[in-house]
């Protein structure tokens, strides 16, 4: 097995998207990030932040992926 981690909290969702963790929590409030709670805990999977990374890519204006 990887060193990756599959569950991450808020701040190391926030640290990956480079934004700020409220914001991260808003997008788990609204549903852009599928949420995973363990007793008061919010984690995310690492492979749903990778999905979400590929989907914006795919809005974007050039609409270029990961294997470009």
């Amino acid at each position: 097995m990887t060193n990756q981690k599959i569950l991450l909290n808020i701040q190391e969702i926030a640290d990956i998207l480079r934004v700020h963790r409220s914001t991260v929590s808003r997008m788990l409030d609204s549903g852009e990030l599928p949420i995973i709670l363990v007793r008061s805990r919010k984690l995310i999977r690492y492979t749903d932040v990778l999905e979400f990374i590929e989907n914006q890519i795919g809005r974007s204006k050039d609409g270029y992926s990961w294997e470009d």
